[in-house]
């Protein structure tokens, strides 16, 4: 039976969703345990909404550390951009997700690299946890010997929450992401989207422009205007083999419509432009590449119909270009 194939990108999309879910579900227990077993010495800082995200970042660094033994150390780079892109896109809390899952796995590779002098790397992520969820309440922790502080924590707790982390989210990457029946392949979205040859549509006036005006980007990306007489566009057009360029408003894997500029064969301008002379496309990724299809306007108004087949990585271009057509022949 053929495996169902699963990107990189939507394999770190799933594993940041699954392990917040269980970190959320499983945080009332976690605290419960430890608040009955610690009494006044455990006093979580923050909120419990702040302190199950905290578990979950912890949870995901910590099985950042245990899928680099999974995969070829290619994939597993690919994998972990894609993760700190994927928590770097979360609204409101981006930021702060990427900067703690670093500093966990950070600490844990120093220990990891020096355990000679350090020891086992094991406890690192847990003792920052418990820094986090306590803050200043985390003196209440701290082992003292006749009453002068040591800077160990109490080994109790510290084995509690290694246990809870190693029990409940270690070996998400096996279990639920990368099965048995699934490959993991790289995807044809790259990591890094170049977008340097499309700007941002900007909708044009509705006052009538006299003929002879056109409009175009200087080097800087600024649309700037300005008027030609007819005739010395004709004259331009002329020379040098110069062709007319038309517009193409263009929707792909991004928010809003992106415009360029495009000579178009005659076979596509009889297709393709419309009244306001212009064209529309729909962008998609082939292999790291940006293949670019015209669509009629009225094809390319159904945005959320079209952009699914489009969009969709398995199907084929004759796929493609069928269920394209079958759309087209529902108007």
């Amino acid at each position: 039976m053929d495996k169902k194939k699963l990107t990189e990108q939507e394999a770190a999309s799933l594993f940041i969703l699954y392990l917040t879910k269980e970190a959320q579900d499983a945080w009332p227990t976690i605290k419960k345990s430890l608040e009955d077993t610690f009494k006044e010495k455990f006093i979580v800082a923050e909120e419990d909404m702040v302190a199950s995200y905290d578990l979950a970042l912890a949870a995901i660094a910590q099985d950042l550390q245990a899928h680099k033994n999974l995969f070829p150390k290619e994939q597993v780079e690919r994998i972990e951009k894609w993760v700190y892109k994927c928590l770097g896109n979360l609204e409101d809390w981006g930021e702060y997700s990427v900067d703690e899952v670093k500093k966990y796995s950070n600490a844990f590779q120093k220990f990891l690299n020096n355990i000679e002098q350090y020891g086992n790397p094991i406890n690192v992520i847990p003792v920052r946890l418990l820094y986090k969820w306590l803050g200043k309440n985390i003196d209440n922790l701290e082992v003292k010997i006749k009453g002068k502080k040591t800077g160990f924590f109490d080994p109790i707790i510290v084995d509690m929450v290694t246990d809870i982390l190693v029990r409940q989210f270690v070996g998400t990457w096996k279990r639920v992401i990368v099965t048995d029946d699934v490959e993991l392949v790289e995807g044809d979205i790259p990591f890094d989207e170049d977008l340097s040859g499309l700007n941002d549509y900007v909708p044009e006036s509705e006052e009538n422009k006299p003929d002879g005006t056109i409009r175009y980007y200087d080097q800087n990306g600024n649309l700037k205007e300005k008027w030609l007489p007819p005739e010395q566009i004709r004259e331009l057009l002329k020379k040098g083999g110069a062709k007319r360029v038309y517009k193409v408003l263009i929707k792909g894997p991004w928010e809003g419509v992106k415009e360029d500029y495009w000579e178009l064969s005659e076979e596509s301008i009889e297709k393709f432009i419309d009244e306001k002379d212009h064209a529309y496309a729909m962008a998609y990724y082939k292999k790291g590449e940006l293949n670019y299809l015209f669509v009629v306007k009225r094809l390319w108004e159904k945005e959320e119909q079209l952009g699914e087949i489009v969009m969709n990585q398995d199907l084929s271009e004759e796929q493609r270009f069928k269920l394209i057509n079958d759309l087209a022949e529902k108007e």
